[in-house]
């Protein structure tokens, strides 16, 4: 660390807290002062926040030093160590996807999904050396056969993977029995004698502790191909904000409901002006499954939630926001960003609140109702399919499905009730492919009949096999126009210099179209 460093870590940090106090009319405020000059409120600041500009410097120091790495050395990271050179650590910081690429959807498995168990968590806590448990990750994933994206950060850890049930329990295991993670009381460790079940070798309540914290569904391995992606990012949520911390929000843990607390406020927000139903995923996600009267932003990317907001205040200032997500990840930064964006000084001028463990977490809270508490007319508020990010693509609440085999996979084999239809006949769908468009990915929803699975596919392993072939569909015929120009230049290229301007993918129709409704254009 250099003394540069310091100080531009240091006034990164106060210049962000003077922008998060800006209240959109040419002032400032915070506490019981407002005022129409910066300087005054950078004074304020430096003089009555002093703890809160350290630790923001603290995690921009860390930041600069991790991913940009300027004039850093061993000594920088704390537990680095001399063994671990940069070209090492250099597949924790590279880009998933190849250009142009993206994650596959579609998995063809003979697998038993029952053996499986796939997990989704994340934890905002502070990491001192996030590329040392990126390592231990490296080494977890190649020793249990794991599968799976992590994501790792100064701020905390992001994580969805897969494996047999007995490699997953290990994982968990050794991850809760961390320093880091020593306060999330989720390890073994944690068990008193009293608590201690010989026969399970845990006890019950840390047992439903880590069912809510892990949340485990049914899956094998394979749903993320052979993928295990590591990285040690800005953020492990990115909204474009690695200074806006999580854990030094004061109103964070209040602000979090569970299923049952978050069922009520829905039912009292109906039909009243001052509630607002907010899905902070992107679109293609509430295209499938939401909260009835949910206002569904046009964005295909979370770090495009912030301008959604500030173009909305009118929308958002003033209400009650009930606000939602997967797993609650998006909802923890999406909730503090918008206490600071749309609050203006007084406690009660925005009130946002958000489900906790999302909605992957409520519709266990209507499972567990329904069976283990046997009240089978649980009214479900859920809407849909809820869509996560691996080849199962959506769950819904009556999942009778007990295949990943993509050839199989039909919406017809499944009770939930769908919001959602294909768009090649209009026929209820959830299922997605992929546009054909080069370089474009945008999900379409079709069905089987008007998109088989592509019979090109790439074999990962004997049993396994993951599409990239073509879904026969595409968002609009600007996007495969455009497409193809790009993918004959990027073949070229490959052969040496191409001869004149780049070319490069433009907007398509369908883009335009939801970046108006977004307000970009």
């Amino acid at each position: 660390m250099t003394e540069p460093q310091l100080k531009t870590a240091k006034n990164r940090a106060q210049n962000e807290l003077l922008r998060q106090r800006q209240t959109g009319d040419g002032n400032w405020s915070c506490c019981d002062l407002t005022c129409d000059k910066a300087p005054i409120m950078f004074r304020h600041i430096a003089a009555s926040h002093s703890d809160i500009v350290q630790a923001l410097t603290s995690v921009q120091l860390a930041n600069m030093l991790q991913l940009r790495g300027p004039n850093s050395t061993a000594q920088d990271h704390q537990g680095q160590g001399q063994s671990h050179g940069q070209d090492e650590d250099a597949e924790f910081k590279s880009r998933r996807a190849e250009k142009y690429g993206s994650d596959p959807i579609n998995l063809t498995c003979q697998c038993d999904p029952a053996l499986g168990t796939v997990i989704l968590f994340y934890a905002y806590l502070p990491i001192s050396d996030p590329l040392a448990i990126a390592r231990l990750h490296k080494a977890w994933f190649t020793d249990l056969e794991l599968c799976g994206k992590v994501k790792l950060a100064t701020e905390g850890i992001n994580a969805t993977l897969s494996g047999l049930s007995a490699s997953v329990t290990e994982y968990i295991d050794r991850l809760t029995a961390l320093p880091e993670f020593e306060f999330l009381n989720l390890s073994r460790s944690a068990i008193t004698t009293s608590q201690y079940n010989n026969s399970t070798g845990i006890d019950a309540t840390l047992k439903i502790k880590r069912f809510n914290f892990f949340k485990p569904t049914e899956g094998c391995r394979h749903v993320f191909g052979e993928e295990a992606s590591i990285k040690v990012v800005e953020e492990i949520c990115p909204l474009g904000a690695p200074e806006l911390s999580v854990y030094h929000d004061p109103k964070n843990k209040q602000g979090k409901l569970p299923p049952k607390e978050f069922h009520a406020k829905l039912k009292e927000s109906e039909g009243r002006d001052d509630y607002v139903v907010l899905d902070v995923r992107n679109y293609y996600e509430s295209s499938i499954g939401r909260f009835p009267g949910a206002i569904t932003p046009p964005i295909r990317k979370f770090s495009s939630f912030r301008d959604y907001v500030d173009r909305n205040r009118e929308l958002l200032a003033g209400k009650t926001i009930l606000s939602y997500c997967t797993g609650g990840i998006r909802c923890e930064k999406a909730t503090s960003y918008m206490r600071q964006s749309l609050g203006s000084g007084k406690n009660d001028d925005v009130k946002v609140l958000m489900l906790e463990g999302g909605i992957h977490n409520y519709l266990e809270w209507i499972k567990q109702e329904r069976t283990i508490k046997k009240n089978p007319q649980q009214e479900s508020l859920w809407l849909g399919k809820n869509y996560i990010f691996d080849a199962r693509q959506s769950l819904g609440l009556d999942e009778t499905r007990n295949s990943t085999d993509a050839t199989e996979a039909s919406d017809a084999m499944t009770l939930t009730q769908l919001i959602s239809s294909c768009e090649g006949c209009e026929v209820p769908c959830a299922r997605y492919v992929k546009c054909d468009g080069f370089g474009c990915h945008r999900l379409i929803i079709a069905c089987i009949k008007c998109s088989p699975v592509p019979v090109d596919v790439a074999v990962r392993t004997t049993t396994t096999t993951t599409t990239t072939g073509k879904s026969g569909m595409c968002c609009c015929k600007e996007c495969i126009e455009m497409g193809e120009k790009v993918r004959e230049y990027v073949i070229a290229s490959e052969s040496g210099p191409v001869e004149g301007p780049r070319v490069k993918r433009g907007i398509c129709q369908c883009e335009r179209s939801r970046r108006i409704k977004l307000g970009e254009e």
